[in-house]
């Protein structure tokens, strides 16, 4: 029955369904899950049930007309995860290229990406007479381990507080593999399947080329490895590049280093240092490390004593020796202008027509009749073609001469407006929602404490872009987590 309403007046106290009965309780949680956009095929006559109807190749019920993804409905199912997308994908890519092929469903697994808590979930693990479970229990450890087997075979699993055995049992799962030889070790997992505890190396060798490493890409073993042999990868960062594997929530990371580590052999050092280009051997680390341990306060310093391969640095190296001096020696060393990129100088973002954005700062998003005239002013002055509201809250002019640069910031200036910094490796914008000020679910003072945040770091420089906000309620308006 669905629920028909959550009874309590100051505390939950249970909840009554749509039969009448009534459930005691003094929590209720919520799983709302996803719902298919499917109104634009609607509105075209298309079949929709709870997603748009598609067959086995992902055509709809209009031969020329295919979907995929979470709006689509296969076979009774819409997969609200990206496993599975990539799958429809193969599919109908095949599919429109004329080669045979068909879409059987997705078995999928999830892994809950919140810091502090390893979760693993893949199959059906409901109840049900033709099924028994397999429960490891370890509450000093916060380890619970449930296998859900029928005939046999996998086909649910939860893992909470270790998850490693979660491609194993995954793989297991989808195989339908009979798990009756292995039934005393099973849920301890595949290091035991011997008697005894492996290597973990040695189990991830074991696995087959069709499990899945990655579950948010979709990566398999055999992808992965294969794209290390055939591209000649030796770190994290080529393998993310050419599969995608470990380049999403990063928890399947210790699984691809396995994996270079079974492949390279000998030849994989995870521990080696990247130069910070081709300029020099240096890492960023020990460039730092030997700027403050050497006195060097200058860029033609550090070249010449850390022996710089060429005279003048490069577009990698040059801003981040001149990030580096600033924050090593504030006040002492002069930042260099010319060690920073174009948009830095001139206070604008260059356009991939040559021209620039122009992003006046308003501070915590507030703004006033007196600045808007003067953004208006500026861009009818100066024929600037397109002016947007940003997501920062703040308002860009698109297409500024760079010529006409220095009299547009003129004039905006003489208004009391400055940079937004829209350019900088630095403080972007502090968003905020109007708060207690003017909002009647506001309890804090979110705007008023924006600006002060934004006028406090504004002007300084960071290792990368920095973007804020502060929300006055849970309701969290403006995005602040």
């Amino acid at each position: 029955a669905n629920t028909k309403q959550v009874l309590g007046s100051d505390h939950v106290e249970g909840v009554e369904l749509s039969d009448g009965t009534v459930i005691p309780c003094s929590m209720v949680v919520m799983a709302v899950g996803i719902r298919p956009a499917s109104s634009l095929a609607k509105a075209t006559g298309l079949a929709v049930n709870r997603g748009i109807v598609v067959d086995d190749q992902m055509r709809t019920d209009d031969p020329n007309i295919f979907a995929l993804g979470e709006c689509a409905e296969h076979r009774g199912t819409c997969y609200g995860l990206v496993a599975p997308l990539y799958e429809m994908g193969q599919v109908l890519a095949q599919t429109l290229a004329g080669e045979a092929a068909s879409y059987q469903g997705s078995v999928t697994s999830t892994k809950l990406k919140v810091t502090g808590i390893d979760l693993f979930s893949a199959g059906d693990f409901g109840e049900g007479e033709d099924r028994e479970e397999v429960v490891l229990r370890d509450a000093s450890a916060g380890v619970y381990k449930r296998l859900v087997l029928k005939d046999d075979r996998i086909i649910g699993a939860v893992l909470y507080g270790e998850t490693s055995d979660g491609p194993w049992f995954f793989d297991l799962l989808k195989r339908g593999v009979d798990t009756r030889e292995m039934r005393e070790t099973l849920i301890f997992g595949q290091a035991y399947q011997g008697g005894a505890p492996l290597d973990p190396m040695a189990a991830v060798a074991a696995l087959p080329d069709e499990a899945e490493i990655c579950g948010c890409n979709g990566v398999c073993k055999g992808k992965i490895t294969g794209a290390i042999t055939s591209k000649g990868l030796t770190g994290l960062d080529g393998v993310r590049a050419h599969t995608k594997a470990s380049a999403s929530c990063g928890s399947c990371t210790h699984l691809v280093e396995q994996l270079l580590h079974l492949t390279l052999g000998d030849s994989y050092n995870p521990a080696a240092v990247l130069p910070m280009c081709t300029c020099t051997e240096y890492g960023h680390d020990d460039v730092r490390r030997l700027i403050i341990a050497k006195g060097l306060k200058s860029i033609p310093q550090v070249m010449q004593e850390l022996e710089w391969k060429t005279s003048c640095g490069c577009a990698k190296c040059r801003p981040a020796l001149n990030y580096y001096l600033v924050a090593d020696w504030p006040g002492e060393y002069e930042d260099d202008g010319q060690s920073r990129f174009i948009n830095e100088r001139v206070h604008a973002n260059i356009q991939k027509d040559g021209t620039y954005s122009v992003v006046p700062r308003m501070w915590g998003g507030m703004t006033n009749p007196r600045e808007l005239r003067a953004i208006a002013d500026v861009a009818d002055k100066f024929a600037i073609p397109a002016v947007k509201v940003t997501g920062g809250q703040r308002i860009d002019l698109l297409g500024v001469k760079k010529e006409d640069l220095p009299a547009v910031w003129a004039d905006l200036n003489a208004a009391g407006m400055v940079s937004g910094a829209a350019y900088a490796k630095g403080l972007r914008t502090v968003k905020t929602c109007v708060g207690s000020d003017w909002c009647r679910f506001g309890t804090q003072d979110s705007t008023g404490l924006g600006i002060r945040i934004e006028k406090f770091m504004w002007g300084a420089w960071t290792p990368a872009k920095l973007k804020l906000a502060v929300s006055g309620c849970p309701r969290n308006c403006a995005e602040a987590t």
